[in-house]
């Protein structure tokens, strides 16, 4: 189905949605609170459970499933796969798959739902919608403030959007670029470099043993040990200990050009940008690696 050209089925009888979502540096947790807040709002009841290592697939008897991730390397990140393969399949249930990026749904991201969709179906759900939310990037390419904050204002009306159309029987799949596909395929290679790059963090002089990599890491990949934080093999590249790390004592010994310098956090760039008016967003998004956001930014 194309995404400028949505179907329509009889509207759905939902009263209860789960959310379902992995969020590493919290960009794709505001997108849940959004969801969840939208629904609320409409008087549909809303259960929300964040993925992590060792979750147990509950079985809730929710009317419709929003699964929603941040892309990594063109994909899901590994742990959704693992959450998407502990699903039992008993019962089909409507599905709209969110995905989150900070480039929009342009090349090499087109294909990005694919892998996860496929794997849902296999699974006996039935994914009636698809979508990317556009969050500022967090890695490699420093999102401008300006165009961060402009993100960030306009997520409850996208969400109120999607809401709208799914509560209308909206029924929106997309056909990814074939180049897109193989970016995809290749991107999964990434999955092993995360381990590689969890594996050879290391804390710096900084580190004060507080503990909060240990309980934070998603993929359970930190433990303690001599009161020093050690990183083992599990990681998926979320970067979720170097941005979040109280005392900024968390390092990585490869892959350094993909972390940002000046760290990644939504509350600090809203408390920047408060009360300043950002340009104009064709004067902020310049260049083909800003089309994406651009388009997301200026479309109806």
């Amino acid at each position: 189905m194309s995404p400028g050209n949505p179907a329509m089925t009889p509207s759905p009888h939902i009263n209860t949605v789960k959310i379902i979502y992995f969020s590493g540096t919290g960009s794709t947790a505001r997108v849940a609170d959004a969801f969840e807040s939208e629904l609320t709002k409409r008087g549909i009841s809303v259960i929300k459970s964040e993925i992590k290592q060792g979750n147990i697939c509950s079985d809730e008897k929710e009317d419709l499933l929003i699964l929603l991730y941040a892309v990594h390397a063109f994909n899901a990140p590994r742990i959704v796969y693992q959450w998407i393969d502990s699903l039992s399949g008993k019962r089909e249930i409507p599905t709209a798959v969110i995905s989150v990026s900070g480039g929009g749904e342009i090349t090499p991201n087109t294909a990005c739902r694919l892998s996860s969709i496929r794997r849902l179906e296999r699974k006996n759900y039935r994914v009636v919608y698809e979508k990317m939310i556009v969050m500022p990037s967090n890695w490699v390419m420093k999102t401008d403030d300006g165009l961060a904050i402009r993100l960030l204002n306009i997520l409850s009306s996208k969400v109120e959007r999607i809401v709208d159309d799914l509560l209308q029987g909206v029924v929106r799949r997309t056909r990814p670029k074939s180049i897109d596909r193989v970016f995809s395929r290749i991107g999964e290679m990434e999955k092993t470099g995360a381990r590689f790059f969890g594996r050879n963090l290391r804390v710096n002089v900084k580190c004060n043993s507080c503990g909060w990599c240990v309980k934070n890491c998603s993929a359970n990949n930190i433990t303690m040990l001599d009161n020093k934080p050690v990183f083992g093999e599990r990681c998926i590249l979320c970067l979720k200990c170097i941005y979040g790390c109280p005392k900024q004592a968390i390092e990585a010994r490869t892959l350094k050009f993909i972390i940002l310098k000046e760290g990644y956090d939504l509350k600090a760039l809203e408390k920047r940008m408060h009360g300043i008016q950002p340009a104009a967003v064709e004067d902020l998004a310049k260049g083909y690696i800003w089309k994406g956001v651009k388009k997301y930014l200026l479309e109806d």
